[in-house]
């Protein structure tokens, strides 16, 4: 129980890049899969002259935004976003991170294929509402050429399969740091949800933190190194495709550290130090994950009663 559809989005791409907001229904499995497991987005670009890509299909993203129905399942505002990178974007990380699709492949010298597909774990026995918002930068930046609209395409791609866990990808919660200070910084959980890990990520592509100290226990602050160490993308490598058939590979992605707080308490805050070794902005996205079919949160609800009664409204009116 295994395949991948494809929907179109519909749009028709513009030169110089753009924001692109979209929606469409899931179709149903259409094998017995249980789940939707990735749902990731896929652009063909067609160009007049030779591409020449500098880095992944991520540095062509700057925000990406999905909500099924009323619940955002990822809200990814990249503080670094830079199309002309020589190195994996932010979001090319964190899709690695999670064993996602991250890729770049040509068709030819004049078009290419790219794809970034996360892990989210989706009911696929019914159809779901999703609307997409995502802001593309400028793709002669990234691929050395403007695209010819009416022969490129955005498209969005659906695995089916099984699933273990649903992920949530948080947004952003921004901290100004001063040069060689200390912050407590509390990063908010999720009610009903584990927190799997936070992507720390730097306004500018260099690391300028040196140690992060995790408040759950920990008797001392880990470098950025030792939290690398700790994670397995940087162990096995980060993958740098950019459109040739032989990717080249990386250790270290600077300005980005993923802290594995290997699945928090449901609903914990997690309460870090951090030291900075500059004067600068850092964002941090937690990931959430829960068992699939397990009772998560409610949804925000208001809750006055309002109660209409016309027989009490209108003998009230009556007497004015």
């Amino acid at each position: 129980m295994a395949y991948v559809d494809l929907v179109s989005t519909g749009l028709t791409p513009v030169v110089g890049g753009a924001t692109y907001n979209f929606s469409f229904d899931t179709p149903i499995a259409a094998d017995g899969s249980p789940h939707l497991t990735h749902l990731g987005f896929q652009g063909i670009f067609d160009s007049v002259l030779a591409q020449t890509f500098t880095s992944t299909m991520g540095c062509l993203i700057s925000n990406y935004r999905i909500k099924i129905g009323s619940n955002t399942i990822i809200d990814f505002n990249d503080p670094a976003a830079e199309a002309g990178l020589t190195v994996p974007s932010n979001i090319s990380v964190l899709t690695q991170k999670v064993r996602g699709v991250d890729s770049l492949q040509p068709i030819s010298t004049t078009k290419s294929i790219g794809e970034i597909a996360l892990p989210f774990g989706l009911d696929a026995s019914r159809s779901h509402r999703v609307n997409v918002t995502i802001t593309l930068l400028d793709e002669a930046t990234w691929s050395g050429q403007a695209l010819v609209p009416a022969t490129s395409e955005f498209n969005i791609t659906m695995y089916y399969g099984v699933s273990t866990d649903t992920t949530l990808y948080g947004s952003r919660q921004d901290f100004i740091l001063s040069d060689g200070s200390q912050r407590a910084i509390t990063v908010f959980g999720k009610k009903g949800w584990q927190m799997l890990g936070v992507s720390c990520i730097n306004n500018t592509n260099s690391d300028q933190i040196s140690e992060v100290r995790v408040n759950n226990g920990a008797f001392r602050a880990l470098t950025i190194q030792q939290w690398r160490i700790l994670d397995s993308t940087y162990l096995s490598g980060i993958r740098n495709d950019a459109g040739v058939d032989v990717p080249s590979w990386t250790l270290i992605r600077k300005g980005y550290v993923f802290l594995d707080l290997k699945r928090l308490t449901a609903g914990a805050n997690i309460d870090l130090i951090v030291t900075a070794t500059g004067a600068t902005t850092y964002s941090f996205f937690p990931i959430w994950v829960a068992p699939l079919n397990a009772r998560t949160s409610n949804a925000p609800r208001q809750t006055q009663t309002s109660v209409s009664n016309t027989a009490a409204d209108v003998e009230t009116e009556s007497f004015n």
